[in-house]
């Protein structure tokens, strides 16, 4: 008559074992989501600094290579430096003035244009002859 007694109480005992067991295991995997979660954010942080430094790459990027092209026509230094990195600078060869309508000869002198102020953004008519064209090796 003893022995389900006895049963019921090892089934007793090992039900609270196993009870805070789970318990123990449980807060642990708690503190394991909090760390996760942190680095999550960690990791998100870091993307959103690449991100905006690929944005600022895309919007200076072309322009400085283009205006360290420019440069490069008359330094020979700037265009061995391209050249280091692996960017051809493609010097654009002057077109020949087309003759005026009704046959007159244009001016040998143009008057230059005036240059633009300091606070104005360049003009978007420039003539792209004037730009050299940068192209990676």
């Amino acid at each position: 008559m003893k022995i389900p007694y006895y049963i019921s109480v090892a089934a007793t005992g090992l039900s609270l074992v196993l009870s805070v067991v789970l318990f123990i295991f449980g807060g642990m995997d708690q503190g394991l989501q909090a760390d996760i979660q942190k680095q999550q954010q960690e990791v998100q942080k870091q993307q959103e600094q690449i991100n905006k430094g690929n944005a600022i790459s895309n919007d200076i990027g072309p322009k400085l290579l283009r205006d360290m092209a420019v440069v490069s026509i008359k330094d020979e230094k700037m265009k061995e430096l391209l050249a280091k990195h692996g960017y051809t600078v493609a010097t654009p060869s002057p077109t020949p003035a087309s003759p005026a309508p009704g046959g007159a000869a244009a001016p040998a002198s143009s008057p230059a244009p005036a240059p633009a102020p300091a606070s104005a953004p360049p003009a978007a008519s420039s003539t792209p002859a004037a730009t050299p064209a940068v192209r990676p090796r």
